[in-house]
């Protein structure tokens, strides 16, 4: 991140995490017991991880997401990409990106980052200032982001990204809600439009936003309001689930709920009326850096790896702190 400010601000950041570290706070290196193996014969294989939301006060945040890095590091294979869904950092602070950067920076196995933005990435700062050091951060992570991401608009923070020939499709707030999202009329009608390029061949689609769609993953549970937009995109997410329920194969990837592995919760589909099953697969992600409230297996450093083949996508469940798989929390799911 480039400005001076950013650079005093890291070198202060930088200090009080090993001033940590030096009186006890640190935690060990993942093991490589049982290191991940990337499936050749997958045609993608993905990094799925939620809220790193890297913090200028939580040195163990920094200690999950650094072992999480190395942990990939450590992988038998090379990945296509990473999905980092929202919640990058604590306060949106360019010193706060510049960490996650420089963790990144030991797995270059990863060949492409695709990160949105989450609450916390935005709620503190003007809309303008939000664009420009987030779109920075993820110039930075890929030399050849501003090739491949395609913005649905100038100024805004939706894109798509293709990765051996599927579609990403980043959904960004149009403007700062302190905890949902908003999204124009145009960004939607643009998202229409791009989820049925993606799908129009039979292939899936995914589709990468921060807060989870309203009465899924037991999202009432984990935010304990009786407001049926806690916790979710908010107002929107009829509308975007409206969208998504036209198309075939979607995969709607989320972060936000800090929840962790569970075989209720973290991955399904949507419903529709008379209890029938939707269209789209939903995934909420643990987070990386904050504590998982709840879950069979609720660890932080937690996340899937994602292999995409022809017919299925499999999702392998990872704690990436510690390196181990957490087979019982793998899932399947077959193409229509």
């Amino acid at each position: 991140m480039s400005s001076v400010f950013t650079a005093f601000m890291y070198k202060l950041l930088t200090m009080f995490i090993s001033f940590t570290m030096l009186f006890g706070a640190g935690i060990p290196e993942p093991g490589t017991d049982d290191p991940i193996k990337v499936n050749e014969n997958a045609e993608m294989s993905v990094v799925l991880w939620g809220d790193t939301q890297l913090s200028d006060y939580d040195a163990k945040r920094h200690q999950y997401s650094k072992n999480s890095a190395i942990d990939l590091s450590n992988a038998d294979g090379n990945f296509d990409a990473l999905v980092v869904a929202g919640d990058v950092t604590e306060n949106g602070k360019g010193a706060e990106y510049q960490l996650l950067l420089d963790y990144l920076a030991v797995a270059d196995n990863v060949d492409n980052h695709i990160f949105t933005v989450g609450n916390h990435d935005v709620r503190l700062r003007a809309y303008s200032q939000v664009v420009s050091t987030f779109n920075e951060f993820c110039a930075s992570a890929n030399t050849n982001f501003s090739e491949k991401a395609q913005y649905y608009a100038e100024g805004k923070l939706s894109y798509t990204y293709e990765v051996n020939g599927y579609t990403f499709i980043v959904l960004g707030t149009d403007k700062v809600v302190f905890e949902e999202s908003y999204f124009s009329d145009e960004a939607l009608t643009w998202f229409d439009a791009e989820l049925a390029k993606a799908t129009a061949d039979g292939k899936p689609a995914f589709v990468v936003v921060h807060q989870p769609l309203k009465q899924t993953h037991q999202v009432w549970d984990s935010w304990n309001s009786p407001d049926n937009n806690a916790g979710t995109i908010g107002a929107q997410s009829d509308a975007l689930q409206e969208i998504m329920e036209k198309y075939n194969n979607v995969f709607f990837i989320t972060g936000h709920l800090h929840m962790g592995f569970s075989e209720e919760w973290s991955i399904h589909k949507t419903g529709k009326a008379e209890d029938k099953e939707g269209n789209v697969t939903l995934v909420n992600l643990p987070g990386i850096g904050p504590k998982n409230a709840d879950g069979e297996y609720n660890a932080p450093g937690t996340g899937y790896i994602m292999e995409v083949y022809e017919d299925r996508v499999e999702f392998i469940a990872r704690d990436f702190n510690l390196g181990k798989y957490v087979p019982e929390h793998n899932e399947t799911v077959y193409f229509k």
